[in-house]
């Protein structure tokens, strides 16, 4: 049964609607195989570590590395490829409702990673010419591009309440729920972008192309004469 997503405030039509959740459903698929490259290597290292010496822990360091850089690579792309053109496209189907959530997204992770690029380059730097200006200025640089990404985390927060609001489908809110514990517990973050693909996915299924984009014209009330044509 198709469902007639909640009419938009100035927004643009279902095809942005529907642009958003398929983008937004192939960033939670690229997440989870970043997190399981990631969570792959290091089970590489722990378990190469404990069972071999020499030769075998140096295999699960080499492979640790190429899981976590490919895992990471992964996520990069699901971040500035998918995710924040997900909200990209949400913010025209209804600038009002995901106006914020996606400007959230482009500040807090866009300029999170920028600092925290530049920060590690200094402290590599400061650490090699053995200065500890530019250390403390790479450690700086770090924690302002850390409070970024935590401004970016919002952004998602808030973008799966609004998702919740405008498809109805519930498993948005437990996402939002579950990113705001994965804030103290990370590991919980895998969860939720497990019931943002599931969600994602529902949505669109329940989402119509010919839906209606904007409320119905209300009667005249009665005696009153209709405009001119």
């Amino acid at each position: 049964m198709a469902y007639a997503p909640m009419p938009p405030y100035g927004g643009g039509g279902v095809t942005a609607l529907r642009a958003g959740l398929e983008r937004l459903r192939k960033a939670a698929l690229l997440y989870l195989v970043s997190a399981l490259l990631v969570g792959v290597g290091l089970s590489t290292l722990l378990i190469g570590g404990a069972l071999f010496r020499g030769p075998g822990a140096l295999a699960g360091a080499v492979g640790t590395i190429a899981a976590a850089l490919i895992g990471a690579i992964l996520g990069l792309a699901a971040l500035f490829a998918l995710l924040i053109p997900a909200f990209s496209s949400l913010k025209e189907y209804d600038r009002s409702r995901f106006g914020t959530p996606s400007t959230l997204l482009k500040v807090g992770y866009g300029g999170g990673f920028a600092l925290i690029f530049l920060a590690m380059l200094l402290l590599i730097a400061g650490i090699s010419a053995k200065s500890a200006g530019a250390v403390l200025g790479g450690l700086v640089l770090f924690g302002i591009g850390a409070i970024l990404m935590f401004i970016g985390m919002i952004g998602i927060i808030i973008g799966m309440f609004r998702l919740k609001d405008v498809t109805g489908e519930g498993l948005f809110t437990a996402a939002g729920v579950l990113f705001i514990i994965a804030i103290f517990v990370s590991i919980l973050a895998l969860v939720a972008w497990i019931l943002v693909y599931v969600a994602a996915g529902k949505a669109l299924s329940r989402v119509s192309v010919g839906a209606p984009t904007a409320p119905p014209a209300q009667p005249a009330p009665p005696g009153v004469p209709p405009p001119p044509a």
